[in-house]
């Protein structure tokens, strides 16, 4: 009997009883259960049921339960999926119609049994919600007898979230998997279950036994406010053991207050940094930003984007984007347009190396905070083209930093990069120089401008960075190439930069440079290899990964700080300020000099020194060093002279 229910209901699973036939059901019962009732209230003595008064009592009680049911929306649910609503919607409607039947026994002729209505009340309760629940425990059955076709999955946090992501996969009668398993860190629910569902430790369920044992295909965190630490290890391990990794979106996310199937995403590779994100809060900076004019140069770029998106969101009252790359700044305005605001931003094309052009936006515009984020990043071609670097990496610099202290903006931020300490290529060099500069600007009597300082490590996801490059060699099916494989570097995402470049315009008083805390380094092997195991690849088999060796003026690691700088606390647990060993002005003019003649003289140490190229040398820390860069190399040891001798 039991397997041909079964099969029946195997058969229709992906039927659905209409709402008003469970409509017509629940008046059956409301019915049925009324005249059970009669019997318990007259102790099942059949002679003292008043039988000539209830066909009336019937053709009133049903009616009533009708219009409570209509009230209350009891019977729109899909049976085989009720849950908590669909049970306070029978509640409801019960309470509601007994109260009226009552009313009617006491203002009325037709005098209703009291204890008949509470003990109908009770019986229609008990068979409604019950007959419900075991219509939705045979078809979960049905559907888990379905899944055996699919993978096992185990959910991270035994919370509600962790029930919401188990209500949703066995709703979706599309999805194929089953939950097999929850893990929790909380000792007081291991051992325990949720509808069936063990609680188990992580150490007991992330083996190779216990995942071949079930056949679990996919691990899903569903934790609010897991650590960033406590995530990467989870999916660490998943990934280890060659399992799917996917996470619950935060409950704001969720349609309608309520979460699918289809919300639950795969991990991304930001989140296996291993550190917990850092937030800033806004409500602060929109009084920084709000009501004020707005210049970000680079706009077009990976950070200049993000700081246009962010600031567009603080209602500035005019926000002026400019970049010299053409094609990106006409996407970003195409962006832009679906602001409401949108006519407060301007898209300007120029160069922060061109004087008259640069003049000429200040004067239009005369912008209150300048976010400076233009700038020639790329270490292996500014090798090639040291020159470039100078020019637009410390003259445009310059050129913008007068300019907003001639004009007396507010504010002068700008992006700087951990390249910039103990450099070791022009990239690098050209940016610590800058950092030089905006200080100079900073000190200069009668300066009106904060000018401040962001150092950052590595961007993910930004233009020409390391994951774009992975994603694009996997998509081609490989393989992936790094130069190094005990390469390290600090890791950032773009928002979060951008999140430091808004707060030390708002925090800075001038002069600073601020760092954050960017938790352990990460080694960009580790990064290629989560990267195609979170494709579902095989390291080796599927995608290989070739080592090609360390590029002129590559590091194998970066740092924050430089030889002699410390930090210094902020109101922001995660921003530093660091104490930086800054050049007289008259070294800074010096060096400015020397960066304007780059193009034409290679005579640039203290005056009379020659800049030749020569063979490449390898630093302590593993970096390639100037192998015939001329200028480049020399450009190092320039700054690197300023920077030690003393003054």
């Amino acid at each position: 009997m039991n397997l041909f229910i079964g099969r029946l209901l195997l058969r229709y699973t992906d039927r659905f009883l209409s709402r008003w036939t469970v409509f017509g059901l629940d008046l059956f019962l409301a019915l049925v259960t009324y005249i059970v009732a009669q019997f318990i209230a007259f102790n099942f003595d059949a002679a003292s049921i008043p039988w000539d008064t209830l066909p009336l009592k019937v053709s009133i009680l049903l009616p009533v339960y009708a219009l409570g049911f209509l009230h209350s929306q009891s019977y729109v649910g899909v049976v085989r999926h009720s849950g908590g609503k669909d049970f306070t919607r029978l509640f409801q409607a019960t309470v509601e119609s007994g109260m009226v039947l009552a009313l009617l026994s006491f203002t009325t002729a037709v005098n209703f049994s009291r204890a008949a209505l509470v003990t109908q009340a009770m019986l229609f309760l008990i068979l409604s919600v019950g007959g419900r629940l075991a219509v939705r425990s045979m078809f979960l059955s049905v559907q888990l007898r379905k899944a055996k076709k699919g993978n096992g999955i185990i959910i991270v946090g035994a919370g509600s979230m962790g029930r919401a992501a188990q209500n949703a996969i066995e709703q979706d009668v599309n999805f194929k998997d089953y939950v097999i398993a929850y893990v929790d860190d909380n000792t007081s629910k291991i051992g325990k279950n949720i509808n069936g569902i063990p609680i188990l430790k992580a150490v007991n369920a992330l083996t190779s036994e216990y995942i071949d044992k079930h056949n679990v295909g996919k691990l899903i965190i569903a934790i609010k406010n897991i650590s960033g630490v406590r995530l990467k290890e989870l999916s660490n391990s998943a990934l280890e053991l060659g399992i799917e990794v996917s996470r619950v979106p935060p409950t704001s996310n969720w349609v309608n207050g309520e979460l699918t199937a289809k919300q639950i995403r795969p991990i991304s590779l930001e989140e296996l940094l291993g550190r917990d994100p850092i937030n800033l809060s806004y409500e602060t900076l929109n009084g920084f930003i709000k009501g004020k004019t707005v210049l970000i140069t680079g706009a077009a770029g990976s950070i200049g984007s993000e700081l246009v998106r962010q600031v567009m969101r603080q209602k500035p009252k005019l926000l002026v984007c400019l970049d010299q790359a053409e094609t990106p700044i006409y996407h970003l305005d195409q962006e832009l347009i679906a602001y409401p605001n949108y006519n407060r931003a301007r898209l300007v094309i120029g160069s922060v190396t061109d004087p008259e052009r640069m003049n000429q936006i200040f004067r239009d515009y005369k912008p209150e905070v300048v976010f400076h984020a233009a700038a020639y990043k790329h270490v292996p071609l500014m090798e090639e083209n040291p020159q470039e670097a100078v020019k637009t990496n410390i003259l445009g610099t310059h050129l913008m930093a007068r300019l907003a202290s001639e004009h007396r903006a507010e504010c002068f931020v700008m992006v700087s990069t951990d390249k910039a300490v103990n450099p070791t290529n022009i990239m690098g060099a050209s940016k610590r120089a800058a950092e030089h500069v905006v200080n100079y600007f900073n000190d200069q009597p009668g300066n009106l401008t904060r000018f401040v300082t962001t150092r950052f490590g590595n961007v993910l996801g930004s233009n020409g960075s390391v994951i774009p490059l992975f994603k694009k060699q996997l998509q081609e099916g490989g393989p992936i190439t790094l130069t190094h494989k005990d390469i390290t570097r600090y890791f950032m995402t773009i928002p979060e930069a951008v999140r430091l470049v808004l707060e030390a315009g708002h925090m800075g008083k001038g002069g600073e440079i601020l760092v954050f805390d960017m938790g352990e380094p990460v080694k960009i092997y580790d990064l290629a290899v989560n990267l195609i195991k979170l494709s579902g690849l095989t390291v080796g088999k599927d995608i290989k990964i070739i080592v090609t060796g360390l590029r002129p003026g590559e590091k194998l690691y970066e740092e924050l700080l430089a030889d002699g700088e410390t930090t210094r606390p902020t109101h922001h647990q995660q921003i530093f300020i660091c104490t930086s060993n800054n050049l007289e002005a008259q070294r800074v003019e010096a060096l400015l000099e020397a960066a304007r003649n780059a193009g034409m003289s290679p005579v640039f140490k203290s005056g009379n020194g020659s800049l030749n190229g020569s063979k490449g040398t390898k630093g302590s820390n593993g970096s390639v060093v100037g192998k015939d860069q001329g200028t480049g190399k020399d450009w190092l040891q320039y700054i690197s002279e300023y920077e030690h001798t003393p003054q």
